[in-house]
């Protein structure tokens, strides 16, 4: 997977992907969850659903909620702060570890 949770997205296709210029230029949030095994992720304040809730102890109300639904992984690209843009990461070898970095700007993600 080329996310991980924490990473800085932008939504690349589907109904929450930036329309303007100006929302091209940022980022859509950050990844809160991966579901490896389905390849989909949770994005902050992304893909919003309504979540009906049965009346129990902690709700004795019942109601409904919004709440981040998963969308697929390949819809998201990890955002560069630097060019402000979307970009695919590389990987390479640094002292015996695997880690992510832009090619454009050369700078390691995470660390």
């Amino acid at each position: 997977m080329h996310v991980k949770v924490g990473d800085v997205v932008q939504i690349i296709k589907g109904k929450d992907r930036p329309q303007t210029d100006e929302d091209k230029k940022k980022p859509s949030g950050k990844v809160l969850k991966i579901d490896t095994t389905r390849g989909r992720v949770i994005v902050e304040g992304k893909n919003m659903v309504w979540k009906h809730l049965r009346k129990s102890d902690q709700n004795p109300q019942g109601g409904r909620v919004q709440r981040e639904a998963f969308l697929p992984a390949a819809n998201v690209m990890l955002f560069n702060e630097k060019t402000g843009k979307p970009e695919r990461p590389r990987l390479k070898v640094e002292k015996g570890h695997k880690v992510r970095y832009f090619k454009s700007t050369g700078a390691v993600i995470g660390k």
